[in-house]
């Protein structure tokens, strides 16, 4: 039998809509659907055709279902990963579930059985409101407990923290409420402390004998951090102080709380010769502050700032990242001039630099440079207000205006009176190196500064003798 094709429309396909409509009526037309008994009587290939095609759809519409299940699972993971804690029975691991096994304890039963294992329990400190573990949605609140150790055949820092628990106020399931007298332990850090060579480090020269050994330092303060603080998560402060002979410094370590996993984390570990705690303020101007910590030493002015990022770890979804000036980012032989002066430490020269690189070259300008400038400017500041200020005698205005890269100002200084030059050489003489690279970096990008050259003859000549300092200066070009 024939089939009759509706009429075609000026312009279209007539083959093409025959098909279609054909394909619609096999699909939804009840009288065109195939009988079991008709289903036999078709020859193999059309049998497998017609197999071929429902196969089709069925895979078309369980790959569609299976990507909308999956992406509402890995939604639930990040937002409220307690409402798919079976996931955790085929992936062990991915979510740091509780011991189901040990009931809700009251803080008093708590106390007691650390004091049984000859630990003593801190004061509970607030993490904030959150979601039970034990299903996802009804509102309690997580604690945080530090838990202390005295160390035997101990002289100095003898009471340490060696651990962090975190508990969370148990539920009523029946009702969906909060009790106010048991909790759950959530989650668990043990404690090392840092070691005493990464903690002297800064106040330790590179040829020192003496720098330091591999065993832990007591860390014994804990404290959170509140008012300009990331949004994201719970920031905490460990933190303990060396003393070293009439030098003290002060170390310690980060941490991150992430609510939605109870997972708690170290993500940095500090030193500050300074004795000052690490703080965050916004140095960037992004929206989201940094921390700083500041590794000052005398007059010479030294800042770690670190910026949260994004991390791929679900469990703990941020990190810290130290600003460098060390690596470049961009191929640019004025811009690694700036950096240059950057390690060097003459801040307000690589700040002139990177300035005039940003307005001359907009379009190679990025987050990474602005972030680099950002901290050139954060020690410019620094030695600028150093230079500005009084100083007792004429040895430190000349040192501070050193730093500051304000050479012929230094010079106006030391020539000034015999006694500002007389404090001068021995300021030279001392000098280990902080000086000399200043002048080796200044004079690479500016040959020909006389100032520089100048400063640079007379450290020759207090450290080795005046002929040494002639020669080096014959050897300068357009001298």
């Amino acid at each position: 039998m024939g089939t009759n094709h509706p009429k075609s429309l000026p312009g279209s396909k007539p083959r093409a809509n025959s098909k279609k409509l054909a394909l619609k009526k096999a699909i939804w037309d009840p009288s065109l659907r195939i009988s079991p008994k008709q289903l036999s009587k078709v020859s193999p290939p059309r049998r497998r055709s017609y197999w071929s095609f429902l196969w089709a759809i069925a895979l078309v519409v369980g790959s569609a279902s299976g990507m909308a299940s999956l992406g509402w699972l890995s939604l639930q993971l990040i937002i409220n990963p307690q409402s798919v804690k079976w996931v955790n029975q085929l992936i062990p691991g991915w979510s740091a579930d509780p011991n189901l096994d040990q009931p809700a304890k009251s803080l008093p039963d708590i106390r007691h059985e650390l004091r049984q294992q000859e630990r003593i329990p801190g004061d509970l400190i607030l993490l904030g409101k959150t979601l039970s573990f034990l299903d996802g949605k009804t509102p309690t609140v997580d604690w945080l407990l530090p838990v202390r150790r005295i160390e035997p055949n101990c002289m100095l820092n003898c009471d340490r923290i060696v651990e962090l628990r975190v508990y969370q106020t148990a539920i009523d399931q029946r009702r969906s409420l909060t009790t106010k007298d048991t909790y759950y332990l959530v989650s668990q850090l043990a404690i090392t402390g840092l070691e005493e060579s990464f903690a002297i480090a800064p106040l330790v020269e590179a040829t020192s004998v003496n720098q330091g050994s591999s065993r832990a330092l007591p860390l014994t303060q804990l404290s959170r951090y509140e008012g300009t603080v990331p949004k994201q998560g719970v920031w905490l402060n460990l933190s303990g102080t060396r003393t070293r002979g009439d030098e003290a410094i002060t170390y310690g370590q980060i941490l991150y709380y992430h609510p939605n996993h109870q997972h708690l984390s170290v993500k940095l570990q500090w030193t500050s010769p300074t004795e000052e705690e690490p703080v965050w303020k916004e140095v960037t101007g992004g929206g989201t502050p940094e921390l700083i910590v500041n590794q000052t030493i005398g007059m010479e002015p030294y800042f770690e700032i670190y910026q949260m990022k994004p991390h791929t770890f679900v469990r703990s979804p941020v990190q810290l990242e130290l600003i460098s000036v060390i690596d470049p980012v961009l191929e640019d032989s004025q811009y690694h001039s700036a950096l240059l002066l950057a390690r060097s430490r003459l801040w307000s020269t690589s700040l002139k630099w990177l300035q005039s690189f940003k307005q001359r070259s907009p379009k190679h300008w990025s987050a990474a440079t602005q972030a680099q400038l950002d901290l050139v400017r954060w020690h410019a500041q620094a030695t600028h207000n150093q230079a500005e200020g009084s100083w007792a005698s004429p040895s430190q205005q000349i040192l501070a205006n050193m730093i500051d890269g304000r050479w012929e100002r230094a010079l106006t200084v030391f020539e000034s009176s015999v006694e500002a030059s007389q404090e001068t050489v021995g300021l030279l003489k001392t000098d280990r190196g902080r000086l000399e690279n200043r002048i080796k970096a200044a004079l690479r990008v500016s040959p020909k500064k006389i100032e520089v050259k100048t400063w640079g003859t007379l450290l020759l000549a207090a450290q080795q003798s005046q002929s040494v300092a002639i020669a080096w200066l014959k050897k300068q070009p357009n001298t």
